[in-house]
This record gives structure tokens, sequence and C-alpha cells, in this order.
């Protein structure tokens, strides 16, 4: 048995005849059925097979930040693809005059194999993946991201349901989000579809079955117990501010001096605007800056938001504290769900101190505080 976090990641269809002529290739979704591991190019950029084997079930799909490794998504066919392609089929022949023959044939011939696809599939949950990796940041802007998303993971062992689960079957329970191509799929919810997909598939991975969503006993964490009921669910916290509460809010009064937290402390640079540093605290008679995430990784620009926390003119603690000194000018302390960093203005660089899943008691961090003072 393991805990996890889950969610449906909802694949849409191009919205304009741009997008349609950049996937008609491959759509999102043949690729999860399986299409690109036999559809190759040649040097034409014509459809080519070939019966060479290729095993890997991996890609990288749009993920929430909380993801984990480990964490269960539920791949979906949009149910609104079928209004987009017929939109898009009307667009394209009012506008053929605008297109080479074959370019014309190239899209069309696309929306009539997305029709057949959309079919069979549209409005179902019809493979299930596991987050492989950590969330991700994707700074490239040469795709149209119609989704709006540039964060993505890692999605290993997918596979396919033999028996796809009907929106129909799920939507008195599951809400599927309109505005996000991705659906939280938490607690009670997580295991009603866990269920449809058991009574109406016999094949299915392991990890699958093995699978548990549970929240965290939010209500039962103390002071005494907090390390192991935070560290056994993972520290999946689904919002930025649970995390802070329950885990780093006690880790740093371990940390610091004394068990005084500094909160959205103003930092004040010569000749650039204020900023806020999400907590401040006093360790080995100095003040450090921390700043907390959820995800490093799926950041847009650490480093330029660290870069604003260091070589400051001054920092205001509270609206009655202001100092001018006796503060860390070169380093900030970084805490995201899986690990603790420290960030080095000179090299603007983030070191990893370590992993929070070796933080199992209070003398571990104990000598975590030790090893953070060594390195300051």
């Amino acid at each position: 048995m393991k805990y996890v976090q889950a969610y449906i990641s909802n694949i849409s269809f191009p919205t304009s005849l741009e997008e349609l002529y950049d996937y008609a290739r491959m759509f999102n979704v043949e690729m999860l059925l399986g299409c690109d591991y036999y559809c190759l190019l040649d040097d034409n950029n014509c459809l080519k097979y070939t019966n060479d084997e290729y095993e890997s079930r991996s890609n990288s799909w749009t993920a929430p930040k909380w993801c984990k490794k480990g964490d269960i998504v539920f791949f979906m066919h949009s149910k609104t693809a079928n209004s987009r392609i017929s939109a898009l089929k009307t667009k394209l022949i009012s506008e053929r005059k605008n297109y080479k023959n074959n370019s014309f044939w190239f899209m069309m011939n696309a929306l009539i194999r997305a029709r057949k696809i959309y079919d069979t599939y549209g409005g179902k949950i019809f493979a299930i993946g596991e987050v492989f990796g950590a969330p991700e940041y994707d700074n490239s802007d040469t795709q149209t991201l119609h989704w709006k998303s540039n964060i993505y993971a890692e999605i290993d062992n997918v596979f396919l349901l033999e028996k796809p689960i009907d929106i129909s079957d799920f939507n008195s329970v599951i809400t599927v989000s309109r505005q996000s191509s991705i659906t939280p799929v938490f607690g009670s919810q997580y295991h009603f579809l866990k269920d449809l997909v058991l009574k109406k598939n016999t094949i299915v991975e392991d990890y699958f079955i093995d699978a548990v969503a549970e929240t965290i006993p939010l209500s039962k964490v103390t002071d005494e117990n907090w390390l192991k009921v935070v560290n056994k669910y993972r520290r999946s916290f689904f919002l930025e501010i649970q995390f802070r509460t329950y885990y780093v809010d006690r880790l740093l009064k371990l940390l610091g001096d004394n068990k005084t937290i500094y909160r959205e402390c103003t930092c004040i640079k010569n000749g650039n605007p204020s900023s806020f540093v999400d907590n401040v605290i006093k360790i080995n008679g100095k003040y450090l800056p921390i700043e907390v995430k959820l995800s490093i990784s799926a950041e847009k620009n650490i480093v330029g938001q660290l870069e604003k926390y260091c070589q400051l003119k001054e920092l205001k603690l509270s609206k009655d504290k202001i100092i001018s000194s006796g503060f860390y000018t070169e380093n900030v302390l970084v805490i995201d769900t899986e690990e603790l960093y420290l960030y080095n203005d000179k090299t603007k660089a983030l070191l990893i101190i370590t992993k929070l899943d070796e933080l199992s008691t209070n003398n571990d961090i104990q000598l975590l505080r030790d090893r953070i003072i060594s390195l300051l």
C-alpha cells in the first residue's frame, strides 16, 4: 500500500486551424494510445511505419505543481473536443481557397481521424499513468499552449483501459474542471473512480491497485507527532499554506535560535523595488531569509526570485522592527515538499542540504541545523 495523490488530465483538442496543422500528424490522445511507438516521418515529412519494437511508455504531460513521484494520472479525452472538431471542419471548408490542395486534405484527413478517435474515447477516461518525476517549468515558447500551462511532469507506466470510463459514470461525484486541464481527485473521489476502473477492467498495473489516496489528517497533527504523520503521507499538500502551517513552521522553530518566525518580510535593496520573502528566522546569531515552495523545479525563475532577498540594504522583520545589519546577505534557505536547499548569491546556485524524507526525529533536525550553520 502506498499513499498517493491523483488527478484527471483532460486532453482537449486544438482551437484553431494553426494548432490543428501543428498536431495533425499526431494528436495527444494518439500518443497515449501508442501511435508514437510506430509512426515516424520520412525525409519528406510523410508518415512511414516501422516494425521496430519500442517499449517505453513514458512522456511529459501537463501536471499540477503539487504532484509527486508515484502519484496517479487518469487520462481523459475531453467531451468538448467534439464541438471543436466540428467547428474546425466548418472553418476549414469555408477557408479552403486559402490552402493548397495537399494542405487542405492533410488537415481534413486529420479531422476525420480525430472524429473516429472521439467516437471511441470522447468524454472517457481511457488510460492511467504514474508520475515519474517532479513537476518542472518549461521555458519553451515554441508550443501553442491553449491549455495555458508551462508545468510538466514525466508520466511513466501508462496503460490503456480495455473498457474506458465514461464521464456519466462519475460526474455525480467528480466535476471535471472547465478552466483547467487538471482536475484534482482526492480521498473518497479517488477511491470512487478507482473502484469504477477495477469493476470494469480486470487487467491493470499493480501500482494502481496498491495506490491509496487519503487526505492528511491535519486535525491530528501535533508538535509531538508532526514528523511521523506528515512524512507518512509524503507531505502531499495541495496548498502552499498547508505546507507552511503543518510542516515548515514546526521545522523552522527547531532550526532557529528561538521559536520566533517572521513572516512576509520586506526586503529593501538599493535601486530595486521592495520584495517580500516568506519567512525569516534567527540562526547562529544572524537573520536568515526563508523561501517556501511546493516544488522549486516548477518555478519559472527561482534564482531570479532569490536574488531579490540578497545584498539587502534593510530587512523589515515586522511593522516595528527594521534592521540594516545582522542578517545574511548572500544566502537564502529554500524549502519545498521534497528537499531543503541553501542558495548562494555569489555562485547563483542552489545546494541541496537534505531530502525531507531523511528527517524523521528532532535529533535529525538538530543535525540539520548544525550543517546549515557550518555552510553559512
